[in-house]
C-alpha cells in the first residue's frame, strides 16, 4: 500500500492500492525466428562478400595487365636495338656500373657481352639505364 498527497483536496491522505502495470517488454522470438534472421544475414553478408570478391578480382586483372604490358613494351624495344648491333662493340651503362665489350648474344631479358680481358658479363635488361 502506497501514500500520496492529493493536492485537490487540502489536509487528506488518499491512500492508493493496487498493482503496478507491467512493462511491455518485446515478444520473445522462437528458435526458428532466430534462426531465419541470422540465415538472412549471412546471405546479405555472402552477397556483400561476393561484390567485393568481384571487384577485387577485377582490379587483379587490371593489374596484371599493365604488368604484362611493362615485361613486353621496354623489353621487346631495347631487343630489337640492340639485334642490329650484334657482334659489335658497345658500352652498356647499368645501376651497378658500366660495361664495355663485343655483344654476344641477346636473350628473353639478359644480353652477353665478352668483355676485353676475356670475361663474359651478363647483364639483365631490367638494370639498363643506357646503351652507347
Amino acid at each position: 500500500m502506497r501514500r500520496y498527497w492529493s493536492r485537490r483536496q487540502q489536509g487528506e491522505c488518499k491512500e492508493i492500492t493496487g498493482r503496478r502495470k507491467k512493462k511491455q517488454g518485446r515478444p520473445s522470438h522462437s528458435i526458428w525466428c532466430k534462426l531465419r534472421m541470422l540465415h538472412r544475414k549471412l546471405i546479405r553478408n555472402l552477397a556483400q562478400i561476393r561484390l567485393q570478391l568481384s571487384r577485387l578480382t577485377a582490379r587483379v586483372q587490371a593489374l596484371q595487365e599493365q604488368v604484362n604490358e611493362r615485361q613486353g613494351g621496354p623489353s621487346s624495344s631495347v631487343t630489337a636495338l640492340l639485334t642490329g648491333k650484334l657482334n659489335t662493340r658497345l658500352t652498356v651503362e647499368t645501376t651497378a656500373g658500366s660495361v664495355f665489350g663485343t655483344l654476344i648474344a641477346i636473350g628473353e631479358d639478359f644480353v652477353q657481352i665478352a668483355e676485353p680481358n676475356g670475361s663474359i658479363a651478363i647483364i639483365p635488361m631490367r638494370s639498363f639505364l643506357s646503351i652507347s
